[in-house]
């Protein structure tokens, strides 16, 4: 294998685990919440579900699209929580 061959999976590599640890910090995220607080039980469970299912699939993915999802999945999250927060003070 050529130097920019081992790079290249280098690359994919720290990415992959870059992005594992960002998924594995909203999981930990979503279940400390779902000990502390029972109110949107149902929902932090599908939402914890769909995660967990993103993550088991990240093999699949390029060093960039991994780099993508390590960005965002926090952000969703974090969007998630808030529209949660929305329907309890509104409700």
């Amino acid at each position: 294998m050529s130097m920019s061959g081992v790079s290249i999976t280098s690359s994919k590599s720290l990415q992959f685990e870059s992005t594992l640890d960002a998924y594995t910090r909203v999981v930990v995220r979503l279940n400390l919440l779902l000990m502390k607080d029972k109110t949107h039980e149902v929902a932090v469970r599908e939402k914890l579900i769909e995660v967990m299912k993103e993550r088991n699939k990240l093999g699949k993915y390029s060093a960039s699209e991994l780099y993508v999802m390590q960005k965002s999945i926090e952000k969703k999250v974090e969007d998630f929580l808030a529209g949660l927060d929305e329907k309890y003070t509104t409700a």
